[in-house]
């Protein structure tokens, strides 16, 4: 974020709900390493400024928290037509934004329209732009979204897990500028303040629909490091932390009695190496570095043992992902050195290359496994690395411009589906997710097998179009999965607090977390 965001509510909002200090009432407070990159539907793509928008606003569409099957949300109800190409969709009646505004069919399609028309380069929109033709208004309380192809995965892409499905209002957010915060949503909080890289403050919005949160008023704390972290929790600073703690905090932590540490696995998410494929364009290098690469240390040596080596970008988790299987090579460095001869780089020729990764984004940790990563690389004595250190935001902007030759990236699912694990860094935005894998020969091959995929509605015959695409990305190589993200499958919190849990969305639900 470039500026600071406060006080997001419009003004006649503000004068009938005063900000509240802690002094007044009880917060519940929460500690994270994360940051939020910037408060804009249509240009925002990471896991913790999604986590803010799905607790202020919702999506047409939501999941059941406890069975994660696609329920109603801004609407009760909907219908699918026999080609698959229409959704219709009945809105609650009486739905308020923050700022008194209704929560009807214009503003459903007012709200859609924008994120897609405004599309910003670090942002999602790609997971559901290319798949809607038109929005129309019915009436009042019905919308009727026209798609370009028929899509099996369609209400998943309309959950409120996808931020540029959220809906929110046309009287307080921008017509043609990224929002930076400047919204009104459903709720159940509504966003009073964000402080750059200290705090977002919450505040539970009693017009909400749903049930009513378990706090009303919620302070997400932002520490620099794990370390930091684990004093605040064991101080009794924050009542829960939410990614990420180191692993020795977590063994530690678990002999404190004043404190609850807890695994919620299995893990979706996954950590991987990305490419810009037309910086590192000769094919033979990627695949060398795939083969060099240590997972193993990595693993051992930064997390302790407490995550597993994985070799394909979808998530070993069946339901609700499918196809899985691993593609990637175990470590070889004579076959990794094979491959460079023949690529021409040798003791006077070296390979160069830049390696980029984010301080904290991730947690704490990214230096130990960027260290280990060239390290491994560097065993091969023909591969010299150069460690580039930049800030998230400064980060995603280069990644989204193309400026970063491999970087390290974590992916945490924007949809229950193992398309979501594939599709980003090939074809819906490879510009984005920093692969420009659209400049790549074999996009378009790609491009037709992922839609023939995600219009299949059998899951058997869309697994086996899944496992051809990772077949053909172990020749390509746009990433290299690293390991799945265990590690951030960990909550910690202080004994008194009740509600706390991560279920395989990766993503802690505030709204259910009290204090007795």
């Amino acid at each position: 974020m470039k500026n600071m965001l406060v006080v997001l509510l419009a003004v006649s909002v503000l004068t009938l709900i005063p900000l509240v200090t802690a002094a007044q009432e009880e917060y519940l407070i929460m500690g994270t390493t994360d940051r939020v990159t910037e408060l804009s539907f249509a240009n925002a793509y990471d896991a913790y400024t999604w986590h803010v928008f799905s607790r202020t606003t919702k999506a047409l569409i939501g999941l059941n928290p406890e069975t994660l099957a696609v329920e109603g949300s801004i609407a009760e109800s909907w219908d699918i037509s026999a080609d698959g190409m229409e959704y219709t969709f009945h809105i609650r009646p009486g739905i308020t934004f923050w700022d008194g505004e209704p929560c009807n069919a214009a503003a459903v399609k007012w709200a859609l329209d924008r994120t897609m028309r405004l599309e910003g380069p670090e942002g999602g929109v790609m997971l559901i732009k290319p798949y809607i033709d038109n929005i129309e208004v019915i009436n009042d309380l019905t919308v009727k979204i026209t798609l370009t192809m028929p899509d099996a995965i369609f209400l998943l892409r309309m959950t409120d897990m996808v931020a540029p499905s959220l809906i929110y209002s046309p009287k307080s957010t921008p017509e043609d500028e990224f929002a930076r915060g400047r919204y009104a949503g459903t709720g159940p909080y509504m966003l009073i303040e964000h402080v750059p890289d200290q705090h977002v403050i919450l505040k539970a919005y009693e017009g909400y629909f749903g049930p009513a949160p378990k706090t009303k008023n919620v302070i997400e704390k932002m520490y620099t490091d794990a370390a930091t972290l684990r004093a605040a929790l064991e101080a009794g600073d924050v009542d829960f932390v939410y990614r990420t703690l180191a692993p020795q905090d977590i063994l530690d932590l678990k002999d404190n009695p004043d404190v609850v540490v807890k695994f919620f696995a299995p893990s979706p998410g996954v950590r991987y190496l990305v490419f810009n494929i037309p910086t590192v364009n000769d094919p033979l290098v990627r695949q060398a570095i795939s083969y060099a690469v240590d997972r193993d240390v990595i693993c051992s040596q930064v997390f302790g043992g407490m995550v597993d080596p994985i070799y394909t970008m979808v998530p070993r988790v069946d339901p609700p992902f499918f196809g899985a299987i691993d593609v990637f090579p175990k470590r070889d460095l004579e076959k990794a050195r094979e491959l460079l001869a023949k690529a021409g780089f040798n003791e006077n020729n070296p390979l160069e290359l830049t390696l980029t990764y984010s301080p904290k984004h991730y947690g704490t940790f990214e230096a130990d496994v960027a260290t280990v990563v060239a390290g491994s690389l560097e065993e091969i004595d023909v591969i010299k690395i150069t460690i580039q250190v930049l800030e998230w935001g400064v980060f995603t902007q280069r990644m989204g411009e193309g400026a970063l030759e491999f970087f390290l990236l974590g992916w945490h699912p924007d949809y229950l589906e193992s398309s979501n694990f594939l599709a980003p860094w090939t074809t819906e935005s490879p510009q984005s997710q920093g692969t420009y894998f659209n400049e790549h020969p074999n996009y378009e091959a790609y491009k037709h097998i992922m839609e023939v995929a995600t219009t299949t509605v059998d899951t058997e015959k869309r697994s086996k179009l899944y496992k051809a695409i990772q077949i053909l990305s172990v020749q390509d190589v746009p990433f290299i999965p690293l390991w799945a993200m265990t590690d951030e499958m960990v909550l910690g919190w202080r004994v008194g607090v009740k509600g706390a849990k991560l279920d395989i969305t990766m993503d802690v639900r505030v709204e259910d977390i009290y204090k007795e």
